[in-house]
């Protein structure tokens, strides 16, 4: 806590006055500059009582939302004693992602007292953002003295990437809901193609064989009656080296963008899912349970780049399942390297499709044609191309 430059200003006038006063021999002129030199002094101290550790309750409604939309956060303010008046303003720290920081000013008041702030953010990109600490500037009515005090304590913000609802292509797949009349239709198995497994998180535990458990010494379910659920896998290409190095690339903001809506639209198109990044991390949503969905949005939330030089450990790390199960690549950057092993991927007899991100399709129509000739589906897309609408093209796309 200190005076502003006013409350100098005044207090040096008022000394200068006295030592005047003295000079001249006029004492009856000192009661003006002590006036002048106790005003500033007095509103400091008045400021004392104000300028203890300010009481900070925040809460951020919804804790997590996607890029665009509006989270609300709200603040109750307690100063946790007696105040003698003055001005207050406070703001929260805001990271960039969250827009510009803006204070909020209101009269302290007299006594006790409580203050409620509340104000709304739009977050531009994804992450886990924190919403705090607060600051506090206090100054008497007369602008004399300023308390200034930074309060700890934050809350987070989770920015999930925008999920946008696709259309249902399972007939340009291949691969489908396998009940009865599909069975007859298609004849098709696979590994997974027995009537008990082992018991998976989130399984019914109606759905327990107690004679398999006994036998095995583990939990063994049935499984339901069909012979083999759809499968997919969607790989996310996070190298580095695949989009520009400045922050928040367009390019990979949409790359995450695709694969969170392809992966939410295929978990609620009943197909088991993995979720492969660059260096052969895999995420498989489908055996945690309720809310894989808000999992799949978490983990997208915070993917960064990585170091892997191509796509092999990535599409090695994808689960090879039956005939027809569908393998989506989300491509920032194709190389021979890369093509060469999106070649092999697609002799696993699975439909392939694959989304290459680019600001400019005419330029990347040379990778997009080694993808094709990999014996993918391509399309070319990017910022500025609805997810909806290139899922839309890459489902009509025949062989070219």
């Amino acid at each position: 806590m200190n005076l502003t430059a006013r409350g100098w200003a005044l207090l040096g006038g008022g000394v200068a006055w006295c030592v005047v006063a003295v000079v001249v021999g006029q004492r009856d002129l000192w009661w003006p500059g002590l006036f002048l030199v106790l005003l500033p002094l007095v509103s400091w101290l008045l400021l004392l009582p104000g300028s203890a550790r300010l009481e900070v309750e925040r809460q951020v409604r919804p804790t997590r939302v996607a890029v665009g939309d509006v989270a609300r956060v709200d603040l109750e303010l307690d100063p946790g004693g007696l105040t003698f008046g003055g001005v207050a303003r406070v703001r929260d720290r805001l990271p960039a992602a969250l827009g510009e920081a803006r204070w909020y000013g209101f009269a302290a008041g007299l006594g006790l007292w409580r203050q409620t702030i509340s104000y709304e953010v739009r977050p531009l990109w994804r992450g886990r953002h924190h919403v705090g600490p607060i600051e506090r500037n206090v100054a008497d009515g007369l602008g004399l003295a300023r308390s200034n005090q930074t309060i700890p304590g934050r809350a987070e913000l989770l920015v999930t990437p925008p999920v946008e609802p696709l259309a249902n292509l399972r007939g340009a797949s291949g691969v489908g809901i396998a009940t009865d009349t599909t069975l007859l239709r298609t004849g098709l198995g696979s590994s997974d193609d027995v009537l008990i497994r082992e018991y998976r998180q989130g399984d019914d535990v109606r759905r327990i064989h107690w004679r398999s458990t006994a036998r095995t010494g583990e939990l063994m379910v049935r499984r339901e009656e069909r012979s083999w659920d759809p499968s997919a896998a969607v790989v996310i290409d996070n190298r580095a080296h695949a989009y520009s190095p400045r922050a928040h690339d367009p390019r990979l903001e949409w790359a995450v963008s695709a694969a969170a809506s392809i992966a939410i639209h295929l978990l609620g198109d009943g197909f088991d899912l993995v979720l492969a990044e660059a260096d052969g991390s895999v995420l498989s949503p489908h055996r945690l349970g309720p809310g894989r969905e808000g999992i799949v949005l978490e983990h997208l939330a915070e993917l960064d780049t990585d170091t892997a030089p191509t796509l092999g450990r990535a599409l090695a790390a994808c689960t090879h399942g039956a005939e027809g199960q569908l393998l989506v690549a989300i491509l920032g950057r194709v190389d021979a390297t890369d093509a060469a092993a999106l070649a092999e991927a697609s002799r696993h007899g699975r439909a392939c499709w694959a989304l290459l991100v680019s600001d400019s399709p005419v330029v990347d129509e040379r990778q997009a044609a080694w993808v094709r000739e990999a014996g993918w589906r391509c399309v070319v897309a990017g910022p500025g191309t609805s997810v909806a609408a290139a899922w839309r093209e890459l489902g009509s796309e025949d062989d070219r």
